[in-house]
């Protein structure tokens, strides 16, 4: 027998027999702790299932808390009221203004604080002195001067709650050093809107609530059902009782603004479930974990396959472009290895694309030089300078002044072979640009310039502008067929950005043309090389925005990051 079990377990795969060992392993332990937690299981449900109640009835006392300050401050704000304190002292010098006062002030008020307020039933002023009694809403002191709850309240201070016949708090007007007299405001309270939330809380829980002088103010059904005395409350003690002959559960909370005690009644077969249930709940417990045991012996039967496939999603993501990852594994098994060379040789990949990705930059700044040099620079000047002195000697002053303009163009865009310009310098170039077409035109088209000086402190890539304002004017302007043309030339600053925009009024493109603009390379040095200069330099973010109406205008925006002149 011995050598059959031992044949099989030879032949089972090396995941299979990893499991069994796992399941062999663990079972026993859960076996051991299923048995101790049923035994230990109706005690712990016990003390969760008051401390559960215990929860309940802060909750409930809480909610109390909470309306009955909201009460505390609506009669707070009645007695310390200038025109109330005024009404109930009569310091009036003829019944006229008192008159008005009852019926414009008094009486609107509290109509609207009945009305916003649907628990609160009355409101009403007892005052001791000659004011004339105004319906429910002034009345005279000697009404009440004999209840227990008017004596108490005139020994006391502060807002004070009391329940007969229902339940209604009293607050005392301020008596001032002239004043011989004290007033006071009394407001009956809805007790059934104000215990509601009682009422849901406490739905499945026999709850009383008792005042000061032992008498239940409130009680829900299950309470009532039970038939609780006020006497037998006072004298019951928490934890474990007798009521109705049923064992139960006692929990008791003070409401800490009025004086009540809550009591809270929960039958004992509420608390603690029967031997059956607690049985059932263990095995399902120990089945449970049984299965999650199953499923994490399954886990790490899988865990050098888990692996693999780990390796191989990394490399999907690399597949699709994501090579910013940075793959290193700490085991030291083939398969760790294997991990590592792989981060090697995507760190190698990176530093080559960078390579590539600098070399690209170096060789589209060569072109441009190559295209700046393409002249001599001071043959250039030396020969606008002869040609000017020529056109001022023979008094042609409109070849002087292009002349002029023509030199101020090269001498503003070559900047000495430089690549980064002050703007000031790329806007005083695509000027002199702009005046050399106009003078070419005679003049044909307009241009406004709206230059925020403050671009000024900033720096920019030469030769982006040029090439937006000949497409502007050759593909706007000249094809314009009605009206004069309108190029418009701007500068500002934005978020953390400089911002130039040039505009025509011309014929403007169709959305597709408007879309694929950027993609066509025209002769000479066009929007396209622009474009990658920009992307190039700043970054695949910024680049030429196009939008144009057909048959309305086309406005082209380059947004670029500021950059301060050194």
């Amino acid at each position: 027998m011995k050598r059959v079990i031992y044949g099989l377990f030879n032949r089972l795969r090396f995941k299979h027999k990893l499991f069994l060992s796992y399941l062999l392993v663990i079972f026993i332990p859960i076996m051991v702790l299923g048995v101790y937690s049923y035994k230990q299981s109706e005690q712990m449900l016990n003390m969760q299932a008051i401390q559960g109640i215990e929860k309940n009835v802060d909750t409930i006392s809480e909610s109390i808390d909470g309306s009955v300050e909201r009460y505390n401050h609506t009669i707070q704000s009645i007695v310390y009221n200038k025109t109330f304190q005024k009404i109930v002292t009569n310091d009036y010098l003829d019944l006229v203004n008192l008159s008005y006062d009852l019926k414009e002030y008094l009486t609107p008020y509290l109509n609207m604080m009945v009305m916003l307020d649907k628990e609160i039933d009355q409101v009403t002023f007892y005052t001791q002195t000659y004011v004339p009694e105004y319906g429910d809403s002034v009345l005279s002191a000697a009404r009440v001067e004999n209840e227990q709850w008017y004596k108490d309240a005139m020994n006391k201070t502060g807002s004070q709650w009391f329940f007969e016949d229902g339940l209604f708090v009293v607050s005392k007007f301020p008596r001032f050093f002239a004043d011989k007299a004290t007033n006071l405001v009394y407001m009956r309270v809805n007790d059934d809107s104000l215990f509601k939330n009682v009422t849901d809380l406490a739905k499945d829980y026999s709850v009383a609530i008792a005042d000061e002088q032992g008498r239940v103010i409130y009680s829900n059904q299950s309470a009532s059902k039970n038939t609780l005395d006020a006497d037998a409350l006072i004298r019951m003690n928490e934890g474990a009782l007798m009521v109705g002959g049923a064992e139960s559960f006692l929990v008791k909370k003070a409401v800490r603004q009025t004086g009540w005690t809550i009591y809270c009644i929960v039958p004992a077969v509420q608390v603690s479930p029967n031997v059956g249930s607690i049985i059932n709940a263990t095995l399902i417990i120990i089945g449970a974990c049984m299965l999650g045991v199953l499923i994490i012996i399954w886990i790490f039967s899988k865990t050098m396959i888990r692996r693999i496939y780990s390796l191989n999603v990394w490399m999907k993501r690399v597949e699709i472009g994501d090579l910013r990852m940075r793959i290193r594994s700490d085991s030291k098994d083939e398969i760790g290895e294997l991990t590592n060379r792989f981060g090697t040789m995507l760190i190698r990949l990176n530093e080559l694309i960078d390579e590539l990705y600098r070399n690209k930059i170096v060789q589209k700044e060569a072109e441009f030089k190559a295209l700046q040099w393409q002249m001599n620079p001071h043959f250039l000047y030396n020969t606008l300078s002869f040609i000017n002195w020529k056109a001022l000697k023979s008094e042609a002053y409109d070849i002087s002044h292009i002349v002029t303009t023509l030199s101020k163009f090269y001498r503003t865009g070559l900047n000495r072979g430089d690549n980064i310009i002050p703007v000031r310098d790329e806007l005083e170039h695509i000027k002199s640009y702009i005046e050399i077409i106009q003078i070419m035109k005679d003049y044909s088209f307009d241009v406004t310039y709206e230059i925020d000086e403050a671009v000024f402190d900033y720096t920019t890539i030469n030769f982006i502008l040029q090439p937006l304002a000949e497409n502007a004017i050759k593909h706007g302007i000249n094809r314009k067929t009605t009206g004069r043309g309108m190029l418009r030339i701007k500068a500002k600053l934005g978020d953390r950005t400089v911002e130039f925009t040039v505009e025509d009024n011309g014929e403007g493109m169709p959305p597709e043309t408007a879309k694929t603009i950027m993609q066509n390379q025209c002769s000479g040095y066009g929007l396209k090389n622009v474009n990658e200069r920009l992307q190039l330099r700043f970054g695949s973010d910024y680049s030429i925005a196009v939008e144009s109406i057909a048959g309305s205008c086309t406005l082209m925006k380059i947004i670029i990051p500021q950059n301060i002149q050194s």
